[in-house]
């Protein structure tokens, strides 16, 4: 009676041991598939936020009316320029523009590669996210598309006329190499993490079981508790922890814990420890997906949401905003003359200068030598005095480089006001800004 015994508490332990293995593998799985998607959104919007900002660039009514005889000319010629500028400032391997054809093929109408370019009316490869971008709405391709010119992630943004139709669609291909890199690299982590939750968490539940094999019921409540905390972790993950118990039912915790659950709790301990790191790494990734690596202003994409919400903000009468948009001089030429190391100084000295006077949280990178600040509840006179102020930074700033600085700081910069009479969106705004910004920039070349 006595070895039945053993073996029945032997076998009983075993079990529960590889019940709780299981289930730290499961928990495993779902944590690095949600933190897998997380970041995949992260990586699509930043995706997405290159193209809308190329698409802010260029006029919908232009692309509409280009022809195949426009090629070489001068409306074209300038399209080209400005998404070569572009291209040259920012990580990522073609830009485009295409437009949907009378057959309902996609078509090229703008390539500025140097190398390789697009014939005007090639057909280009659909996707999904090209298909939705020729109905208007912006997206990113889920799986990677391949062509002549290689394999790629494409986000696709929509620039719409003035009467609200698609003049052409703006591609940015990003090498799907470096894409689902980025996810490996996550993924990676979170699969090392659950390796050794699951190397460790496993030594000591077998450990703590085997010595606890004549307490089959303790053990069971224990393993209540194990199955509350996990739930508790799936439901922060959006997981819907019924379908992990088998009668359908949530796992009820026990009255009362005994001493003797120690080893088994810091099981649950170590699940807790995990999931409070991958929230912290998840954050970590989310404060970087928004900030601008080199000069620390917000980037890009926190720029975009930004618009997004003074745009919602606006039908309703609570926007009352400036902006102020900032282009540093003759930055190609400092990378070409004096290299890029100076170059970075440069943007990072003109970035310092914007954040003293406008403040860090106000200020954003939207292109490589291009910045914007703003600012709510700010008026015309206060953006004068703030130009002021700022004129006076740069020069104390210069005053206090090196006697051997080859390259001074020196930007263009352009300003506007919100006007609730006239103005329905941002980008009328950022327009008028952006015209008194070339006319600065086109007296500062006159001046040398």
């Amino acid at each position: 009676m006595k070895n039945s015994k053993f073996s029945y508490s032997t076998g009983a332990v075993l079990a529960i041991t590889l019940l709780l293995l299981l289930l730290n593998i499961v928990v495993g799985g779902i944590v690095a598939i949600q933190s897998q998607n997380t970041m995949r959104q992260v990586i699509n919007e930043r995706m997405l936020g290159v193209a809308k900002t190329a698409g802010a660039m260029l006029d919908g009514d232009e692309l509409a009316s280009l022809k195949e005889e426009d090629v070489g000319g001068e409306k074209h010629n300038a399209i080209l320029g400005k998404l070569r500028v572009f291209a040259e400032n920012l990580d990522f391997k073609f830009i485009y523009v295409v437009r949907q054809a009378e057959n309902g093929k996609f078509v090229f109408i703008a390539d500025p590669d140097t190398e390789k370019p697009a014939e005007f009316g090639e057909e280009i490869v659909d996707s999904e996210a090209l298909v939705s971008a020729g109905k208007g709405i912006e997206a990113v391709d889920s799986i990677a598309v391949s062509d002549e010119w290689g394999k790629y992630y494409t986000a696709y943004y929509p620039v719409k006329t003035s009467n609200g139709q698609i003049g052409g669609i703006i591609g940015v291909d990003f090498d799907a190499e470096w894409y689902e890199k980025q996810l490996t690299k996550n993924t990676v982590y979170i699969l090392f993490a659950s390796a050794i939750s699951l190397i460790i968490g496993g030594s000591m539940i077998m450990l703590v079981t085997m010595k606890l094999k004549h307490k089959l019921d303790i053990i069971n409540n224990e393993t209540d508790l194990i199955y509350n905390d996990i739930n508790t972790l799936l439901d922060e993950i959006n997981v819907d922890s019924k379908n992990l118990v088998s009668d359908n039912k949530p796992v009820e915790l026990p009255k009362s814990v005994t001493d003797d659950q120690g080893g088994i709790m810091r099981l649950a301990d170590e699940v807790t420890i995990i999931k409070d790191a991958l929230k912290k790494y998840i954050d970590v990734v989310h404060i970087k997906a928004y900030t601008d690596g080199m000069t620390g202003v917000g980037n890009k994409t926190a720029y975009l949401d930004l618009v997004q919400r003074i745009n919602e903000g606006i039908p309703e009468g609570k926007e009352k905003f400036s902006i102020a948009v900032f282009d540093v001089d003759n930055l190609k030429i400092v990378n070409d003359e004096h290299g890029h190391v100076m170059g970075d100084n440069l943007i990072n000295g003109t970035a310092k200068c914007i954040k003293n006077v406008f403040g860090a949280e106000n200020v954003f990178r939207i292109g490589g030598d291009e910045f914007i600040a703003v600012l709510k509840d700010f008026s015309a006179k206060d953006m004068e005095e703030a130009f002021i102020r700022l004129d006076e930074e740069a020069k104390r700033a210069n005053a206090a480089l090196p006697e051997d600085a080859k390259v001074p700081i020196a930007f263009s910069k352009g300003a506007a006001t919100f006007d609730p009479e006239s103005d329905k969106s941002f980008k009328e705004v950022f327009r008028r800004a952006d015209k008194v910004l070339y006319v600065d920039k086109n007296e500062h070349h006159k001046n040398g």
